[in-house]
Formats: structure tokens, sequence, C-alpha cells
């Protein structure tokens, strides 16, 4: 049966359709099964008007049958393509209204259709008629916003040249607002779609360059707006309080515009507003902050924008407004807000930039302005952002130097720019929260201050600016915690640097971030733009030790009340290691022959500080033996004739040594032997530069007509220096011994061993710490000549061994084999201690003597290069001699490399026979 049948079908049946072609039924088509989607893409385009049911079912064909989806494509787009030739527009809309809903029910086998409405697509944008362009634009709106993924970015990026063109459009105002709002439609959707895949496209600049064109609201637009019932207002906290009204909130976000699906639901009329689709654009460009690299170029575009336009300006430009509404949108979708702030801060080097001061000044107003809004939070970003401050900080100080010698304009520029880096500079700092950031951004900067005076003036004097702020701000990092070690590492060396203005500059930058109660309110040369603010305290910093010192009773009888009292100003402490560095850096910088009068008078405050934070010490008798020696061999030195200070420097340490003495006896209550060494610096024939006023406050007699006369160390004043050292007498009462044993009478509470302990300390000669630190602006020379004996005799045994063995005969095998032997019993001789033997405390111990040992080595042999007085000290009464030159000599011994040994020998010789 199955034979005949095929038979029938293959044979008879065609004949019979050749021969009977009248009928019908024995057509060969008639045999071939309809294909349903034919049927209804025919019933689809069978009316002029498109209908919804029929594209639905269509739809849900191809979404069962994926397999015609590529057949349905390719016929809708020859369809359009033939209606286009035919200009029925109509049927052309009805194709893309296919593709449209297609994309909905379909989004899986979007790459069964993609091409073929990407190729409609553009054709319809490539038309010249409104009305198809808009059509091909919402296509494209729909498709890019039924994107997963960034598959098709690279087809996508040829749409952005004719979108750019379509939204800046010309002509007719309501043909140009439904031409503009259409493209910028479709840029909105490309740019969600780059947030997306964080991509930025090389065509970024135009997207930018047409959104803000558009982004401009007309008043009229606005209160269309408003009679909608629509809630333009964008939600914000009280940190996001608009400065303006005008600013932003005027519109509504993206999902008030258009649901999950990305269908529009608002109306048509107000879809058609250019501005509308201009802020929604800036909303999807601040989700491109997401990841740093991609805000970075995001950023640079707007800013190339805002450069060419000059639009920085917060009156007539519009660069705030749109930086503050990318600020809400950042900050609401939790990204890192002060990341805007950072790059913006970078933007003032750009090279659009530099050459335009009323435009840096502009910009440095906006980040100021955008700062008020932001949050209070600790961040890397905010820490690099203050860091970029402080040097515009820098550069504004730097041209205050020199502003005598520029134009009026220049000059006005000048203090302008400082103000307006000032004021960002101090909003900036209070956004961090936390002082402790800034503490170690500043020991950064402390790191790389160079020698060049004028630069380092700048530094400090900015550095100084910002610690005025700082101690305003709660330190929560270093709460209840000794001084930053990061940052007093930094701080003495900055002390030694070689510019006098800058030593004082850094004492007085110390003294604000260490005792936040205390701020400089006199005249400054190197601070006067900082004179004329008005601190939260009142306090000198160069304020007597009287005053700091009840102070600190104060603040420990009444603890609560004085916390009440000053808020959250919370002072830094000393630990005991720092306190010791500390007057091993002030005895340093006392002898150098570079001070001025004023050093003497910040090397004295310091001093001070000192002793007002070892007070509170359980155990401060270390401190109170190092305070007082100090002080005693300072003067001592100062009265001695044979050294190479010049004799004014050598009255100065004079006054500092004895004011250091009172100051140190009114701490420790000693108030008997104070009258008599007062008296010793009453009147200016002592020195005419120093004066010791209001119980213990050494200051500079600035004001003194003597000086008008005769400049502080020349010719003139260094021998009146002489003769005033020549006529100072220290009777007994003044003596070291006499004042030793006024400071054991008062010392309460001691045992014998203390009491004996305390007098033998106090005898001694100053010695600096073993960590104390080196002077790192010493040439490279000095430095090198620290690792270098002096003695010849390592070197010259060197060359007599070499020439020795040049000379010598080849030993033979048992020479050789005898060598062997004496090199293994010379290392087994070497190792004293067995480890098998010790314990881990004894191998501790051992470890920890060395490295001390080692230490104090290394520090009396650095003294001997920077301290030249420290090689001999004679003292009048003839009783004590110090010598410290062969003290080094013994230390130096076991710095050199020892003997030639056996081993060596051995190596020597092998090496020889090698070679030959």
């Amino acid at each position: 049966m199955g034979t005949v049948s095929g038979v029938v079908s293959r044979q008879i049946l065609p004949a019979c359709g050749n021969l009977c072609f009248f009928c019908p039924s024995l057509r060969s088509r008639s045999r071939q099964p309809v294909k349903r989607y034919k049927k209804l893409l025919a019933d689809i385009f069978q009316d002029e008007v498109s209908n919804d049911r029929r594209i639905s079912k269509l739809c849900e064909y191809a979404a069962r049958n994926p397999l015609r989806i590529p057949e349905i494509a390719s016929f809708l787009e020859q369809r359009c393509y033939k209606d286009l030739r035919n200009e029925k527009y109509q049927s052309v809309k009805t194709v893309m209204l296919v593709f449209r809903k297609i994309i909905s029910s379909c989004k899986e086998h979007m790459t069964l259709f993609a091409n073929s409405m990407l190729a409609a697509m553009q054709t319809l944008l490539d038309a010249n008629q409104d009305e198809l362009i808009i059509t091909g634009s919402e296509s494209l709106y729909d498709f890019v916003k039924n994107q997963k993924d960034g598959t098709y970015m690279s087809c996508l990026e040829r749409f952005i040249p004719k979108l750019c063109q379509l939204a800046q459009e010309v002509g007719e105002v309501k043909r140009v607002q439904y031409l503009r709002a259409s493209g910028l439609q479709a840029l909105c959707a490309l740019v969600w779609l780059m947030a997306e895949s964080s991509h930025i496209s090389v065509e970024f600049d135009n997207i930018v360059s047409v959104v803000l064109e558009n982004y401009v609201c007309p008043t009229e637009d606005i209160h269309h707006l408003n009679q909608n019932s629509w809630n333009w207002e964008v939600p914000r906290d009280e940190s996001h309080v608009s400065p303006s009204p005008d600013v932003a909130g005027k519109f509504p976000s993206r999902a008030m515009i258009a649901n999950d699906q990305g269908h529009l639901s608002v109306s048509e009329e107000v879809s058609m507003k250019p501005s509308l689709w201009a802020k929604m654009c800036l909303q999807n460009m601040a989700k491109l902050g997401k990841e740093s690299t991609v805000m970075h170029p995001m950023m640079e575009s707007l800013f190339r924008y805002f450069d060419t336009g000059n639009l920085w300006s917060q009156k007539t430009g519009i660069a705030f407004p749109v930086l503050r509404e990318i600020q809400i949108l950042i900050d609401d979708s939790g990204q890192d807000l002060h990341f805007l702030l950072l790059i913006l801060i970078k933007h003032l080097d750009h090279k659009n930039v530099h050459k335009q001061p009323e435009m840096q000044l502009d910009i440095i107003q906006v980040v100021t302005t955008l700062c008020k809004h932001a949050k209070v939070q600790a961040s890397v970003a905010i820490a690099s952002s203050i860091n970029y401050t402080i040097r515009h900080l820098q550069k504004s100080l730097h041209c205050l130097l020199y502003d005598s010698n520029v134009e009026p304009e220049q000059s006005k520029w000048n203090k302008r720019f400082n103000e307006v880096v000032d004021e960002c500079l101090t909003e900036l700092l209070l956004k961090v929260g936390d002082a402790g950031l800034i503490l170690d951004t500043m020991a950064n900067i402390l790191e790389s201050i160079p020698n060049i005076a004028t630069i380092a003036r700048t530094t400090i004097s900015a550095l100084y600016r910002v610690s005025q702020i700082v101690v305003s701000l709660p330190n929560l990092s270093y709460q209840s915690k000794a001084f930053p070690e990061a940052l007093f590492q930094q701080i003495l060396p900055a002390m030694l640097h070689p510019d006098h203005e800058t030593r004082v500059g850094v004492h007085q930058f110390f003294s604000v971030i260490l005792h936040p109660f205390s701020f400089s309110t006199q005249a400054d040369s190197t601070m006067h733009e900082f004179d004329k603010i008005k601190p939260l305290r009142t306090v000198s910093v160069l304020s007597s030790s009287a005053l700091m010192f009840e102070m600190l009773r104060d603040q420990q009888d009444h603890e609560e009340k004085d916390q009440n009292h000053s808020g959250d100003l919370i002072p830094l402490g000393l630990s005991s290691h720092q306190i010791s560095q500390l007057f091993s850096s002030l005895w340093k910088q006392s002898i150098s022959a570079e001070n001025q009068p004023r050093n003497f008078v910040a090397i004295a405050h310091t001093y001070s500080l000192a002793l007002l934070f070892s007070l509170p010490k359980q155990k401060y008798l270390d401190a109170l033996t190092q305070s007082f020696q100090i002080a005693f061999s300072l003067r001592d030195l100062s009265l001695f004739a044979g050294g190479t200070l010049p004799p004014s420097r050598r009255r100065s340490l004079f006054v500092l040594s004895t004011s250091m003495i009172i100051i140190a006896l009114q701490a420790y209550s000693v108030l008997p032997p104070i009258p008599s060494l007062k008296a010793i610096l009453s009147g200016k024939e002592v020195d005419p530069f120093l004066c010791l006023v209001e119980d213990s406050k050494l200051v500079t007699n600035e004001e003194e007509p003597w000086q008008q006369k005769i400049l502080y160390g020349s010719k003139e004043d260094n021998a009146s220096a002489l003769r005033c050292l020549s006529e100072i007498r220290i009777n007994e009462e003044q003596s070291r011994n006499a004042l030793v044993s006024a400071i054991l009478n008062n010392l309460d509470n001691l045992t014998d061993h203390e009491e004996s302990f305390i007098r033998d300390e106090l005898q001694k000669e100053f010695l600096p710490d073993d960590l104390c630190v080196v002077d790192k602006y010493a040439s490279l020379q000095e430095r090198a000549s620290l690792l270098i004996p002096d003695d010849d005799s390592f070197s010259n045994s060197t060359e007599c061994q070499l020439s020795t063995a040049d000379d010598s005969v080849l030993p033979g095998v048992n020479q050789l084999l005898q060598s062997v032997i004496e090199t293994v019993k010379y290392v087994r001789s070497t190792s004293i201690y067995n480890a098998n033997d010790a314990s881990f405390k004894e191998v501790v111990g051992q470890c920890e003597t060395l490295s001390t040992v080692k230490l104090r080595k290394t520090s009396i042999l650095l003294d001997e290069v920077s301290d030249p007085f420290l090689y001999q000290k004679t003292f009048k009464n003839g009783a004590q001699t110090l010598c410290r030159t062969q003290e080094v000599h013994q230390f130096l011994d076991p710095l050199r490399l020892p003997p030639s040994s056996p081993c060596d020998n051995f190596l020597k010789t092998a090496g020889l026979l090698m070679g030959k």
C-alpha cells in the first residue's frame, strides 16, 4: 500500500497537475502546508493602522518557535526597505512597532533578530522625514534598554554621531523640541548601557556637549512640569540642601519616567522635553562613578566642556548646578562622594586651566561649595584632596612672598587666590571627621620638605594653617595615645632645617598640634597671612610656662569640667621615649651657629611643652634629670670660650639656658633659686635681643631702637656679646651644686637610692639620645664620612697582605691542608655561646644588649660630625673635664674589621691556585 501511494504522489499527481491546470486542488503548492508566521505577518499589514492584538499573536508565535525568528526579522527588514521606497511611512512605523514588541517578548533570543533591527534603525535615522527619524530614535531606545550586556556596544556606537547631530538640531521651535528630545532619549539609553558595562565611548565628549547644551531649562518648561502633579523633587537629606531653588530637583528621576521594562510612564508631551532627557543623561552619567577608572574620564569630559565655554562661574555658568546634581546622585547611590572633589582639585593643574587665573578662582569656589554639601567621612580620596589643596596653598603663599614686585592686578589676584584656597582647605578638613588621617598626611608632606628656603617656608606655613584647623577636629585615631610617631619622626629632622625661619615655623606647627590650647597671635614674618585669622583659643603659642603648668594642674583636678569647656579638643601626649628624643633634638638646635633670636624663643617654648607633658608621668625621674642636664650643660657651654660658636650666639645661648633652668624649677615647684637666676638676666646689657618677661616667658626685643643700629651677629654685636659674657659671674647660689641641692630638697618621697641616683645624674653632662634623629639635610659626603674610620691601619694592612700574596710562592698541598685545619679551629673558637645551652630569654637578652651597644656607638660616631662642641668641654672650676675624643676612638675599635684570619689566607691562596 505504501508503494502504491508513493507512485501516485510522485508520478500520477504531478502529471495531473500539469494537465489539469484549471483545477486548484491539483496544483503543487496546495499540497505544501502554509507557514503560520507568514499568515500572521500578512494579517498585521492587511490594514494601514497597526493592530496590537495581531502583533501580540506574532510575538507569542516567535517566542514558541525561536527558529522562525530569523525569517520573521528578515521579512520585516525587507518590508521596511520596500515601504520606504514606496513612501508608505505608516507601514514603516508598523514594522518598527513589531520589532519593538518582539524585543520585549524575546529578549533571550536577541541575537536572532538584532542585526536586522539595527540595519532598519540605521536606515530610518538616515531618512529625511522627521517622523521616521523620531521612530528610529524611539526604537533604538527600546533596543538599548532591553540589552543585558555590552555585546552590541560596538554596533551601537556608530549611532552616536547621528544622535548628537539630532540633539543639536535647529529650526522651528516645536520641530526642534521633538527632534532633540528623541535624540537625547536614545543617548540617555546609550549612556545607561555604558554605565552598566563600565565602558566609555570614544564619542563621549560629543555626548557631554549635546547633553549640557540642552541641560538649561527655560522658565516655562519648569512651570509646565510643576503643573503636572508630579513630585519632581529629588529625595535628599539635610546634607543635600541645595543652595539655590534653581539648581537641582526640578525634574523626576528615571524611576518616575520609565518602568523596569523601559516603557515610558509619562505623557508624550512631557517626554518631548529636551531638558528632561538631558537631566536623565546626567543621572546615567553619575552611574559611571561605580568604578574610578570610568568615572575619571567621564568627569574629564565634563571639565573640558566647562573649560571651553568658561562655564565655571557660579553666577553665569552651569558647572556648579551640573556637578551638584551629580554629587547628589553619587551620594544617593552609595558611591565615593569625595572622589568627585579629588578629580576636581586635580583639574586645577590641567593645561587648559593653568594659564587661566580667573578660571582657577571659579573652580576652587565650586569645590568649596560642593564640599559644604558633602558628608563627613574619612576616606583616602578626601586625604588626597587635602594633600593637593595644601600644595595650592603653598603656591599662593609663595606668590605672596613676591607680592611687592608684581603689578597691582597680579597682587590683587594673589591675595584672592590665597583666600579662596584657604576657605576650600578649611571646608575639606572639616569633612574628614578624624584628625588622625590629616596628621598622617602632614607627615608625608614633611618628609619631602626641600632645602630651598622659600619652598620650605611656604610648606611649613601651609602646614601651620592646617594645624590650626585640625586641632578643632575630634582625634579618634590617636585619642588617649602618644603623639603620632610618623609625624614626630618627621618633625625632629625638620627642626634641624638649614633655614632658621623654617625651624621657627616647625616649632610653632609642633606646638599647635601637640597642645591645641595654644595658638599663635603674634606677628610673624613667615606666617603673616595667618595672623588675621581669629583662632578658637587666644592663648599664645609662646605663652609662659607658668600659665601652661597651671592649665595642666586644672585639667588634672577638674577633668570633667575642662572636657565640657574644651569640647572635642583632645591634646596629644608625648611618650617618655619621645620626650628623650625631643631633648636631644633641642640640644642640636641650640648649638647651631645659624640661630637667630626667634630660634631661641621657639626652642624655649618647645622645651616648656616637653616639661609640660613629662609631669603627668608616674615615673618622671628620667625626664627630670634630662631637663636639668640639658639646661646646665648649655649654660656651661655658653660660658666656655674655646668653642666655635660666635659670641652673639653664646650670649643668646646663655639667656636660653638660664630661662630653661627657671622654667624647669617652676615646673617642679623649686621656687627659692628663681629670684637669684632672674637677677642674672635683668637689664638689657645681658642680651638686647632676648629678654625674660611675664614670669619666665622668653621673647624677642624687636621694638628696641638699639637693634636698628646693630644687626644680630654683626661684628659690633659680637664684640658687645664677648664683653657681656666676660662680665657674667655665677655665684655659689647660682651654681650647679647649689641648684641640685635645692632640687633634691624640694622633692618628696624619695628613697636614698633615688636621691643618690638623681644627684649623680644631675652632675653629669647631657648626652643626646642614642636614637636621636640624624640631620637628613647634611651633604652626602658628610653622611658617607660617618661610615669611614679615620685610622689608616686597616688600609695599610690590606695593601701589605695583597702585596705579600702577589709576591709569595704558591704553597704546596700540605700547606693548604694545614691552613684548612687552622681555619676550622678559628671558626670553632669564634663560637662562644652554644645555642643548645641557651634559653630563649637569654638569647633575647643578648640580642637586646648588642642592639643597644650598636646604637650607642653609632650615635656617638654621628655626634662627632654633627656636634663640634662635644670634642672637648672645659668648665671654669676646672674640676670637671669631658674629653670625648678618646672615648670615640675606643668605640671605633670594635667597629673595625678583624685582622687577617687563617680563613682569609686559605681563600686567598685557593683563589690564586684557581687563577693559575
